[in-house]
């Protein structure tokens, strides 16, 4: 079967043929299964940004002034809070307003107390 030959090439065996079908269906079962991985990958990615965003926002305050001391005290007093407040819990005065806040809190990482063994043996050094 060479080019001085001129011989057409014969069709593939039976046995070849069902082997490379059975690599063809392989590989579209490893391209669909890549493509979930890579999906859940993505997934998790977005999540893990949305998470980092949310815990390094800084616009969550927010700062009232008045014209004097008398005006914010009148204001607290008004609104049944303390009139020597300076931070206030914005929950809190969300409450105090009738405006109750809806969405849930963040949910930071907990970090447990150190071990003594451990404090104890970094305090020797």
């Amino acid at each position: 079967m060479g080019y001085w030959d001129k011989k057409e090439p014969s069709a593939p065996e039976p046995e070849e043929q069902e082997q490379a079908d059975s690599l063809e269906n392989v590989e579209a079962e490893c391209l669909e299964e890549m493509g979930e991985v890579e999906k859940g990958f993505r997934e998790r990615m977005k999540a893990e940004n949305d998470r980092f965003r949310d815990m390094c926002d800084t616009e969550y305050w927010v700062c009232l002034c008045f014209k004097s001391r008398a005006q914010k005290e009148e204001f607290l007093q008004s609104v049944g809070m303390e009139t020597d407040l300076k931070y206030i819990d914005g929950r809190e005065m969300a409450r105090v307003v009738k405006r109750p806040v809806r969405t849930p809190d963040l949910k930071f990482a907990k970090i447990k107390a150190p071990d003594k063994e451990f404090s104890a043996r970094a305090m020797d050094i």
